[in-house]
């Protein structure tokens, strides 16, 4: 009989959970005002850092989503976007995904539409 080793391997840890903060812009800009402005800069930076990935593009604006940051630091993100001026309910939260659906899809899985064009 031949004896059988047993090693010891220990599981990979889970990745953190991401999340993301979604910026109606389109909304945001159709009301204007000081809060427009100061967006404009911001979005820049966070385009400029990697941080800022575009969900749907519009005339006027579109949706686009920062991130991806650990839970507190999107928390931080959006009070500091409320801050400035931005409405809450322009700015909202959701569990980042590495290939995000488009406004309007109701998919479970990556559907045709929002798939990226190779």
């Amino acid at each position: 009989m031949s004896a059988q080793l047993a090693l010891d391997i220990p599981a990979q840890p889970a990745a953190p959970e991401k999340w993301g903060v979604v910026v109606d812009e389109a909304r945001l800009y159709s009301i204007g005002g000081s809060p427009t402005d100061w967006w404009t800069a911001s979005a820049a930076q966070f385009h400029r850092s990697g941080r800022l990935r575009h969900l749907s593009t519009l005339i006027i604006g579109g949706s686009v989503e920062l991130g991806p940051f650990d839970r507190e630091d999107a928390d931080f993100a959006r009070t500091h976007l409320i801050a400035n001026g931005v409405r809450p309910e322009l700015a909202t939260i959701r569990r980042w995904s590495e290939q995000p659906h488009l406004p309007g899809c109701r998919k479970a899985k990556p559907c045709s539409l929002c798939t990226p064009a190779p």
